[in-house]
């Protein structure tokens, strides 16, 4: 491969590595969310009346 394919080649490999580490990210972000509403709804003295969780 000559430098500006292996460059486009690098950088095509870049995005595809960093969309799915994204993806990745975002999906445990909405399990946490689903796993705190879980909670929140499981054990309703924990919280108060805005969803904070009471210390």
């Amino acid at each position: 491969m000559t430098g500006p394919t292996k460059a486009i080649v690098i950088i095509v490999l870049a995005v595809i590595v960093m969309v799915s580490l994204n993806i990745a990210m975002w999906r445990r972000m909405r399990g946490g969310l689903a796993a705190a509403k879980a909670e929140q709804v499981a054990n309703p003295d924990l919280f108060d009346k805005d969803g904070s969780r009471i210390q």
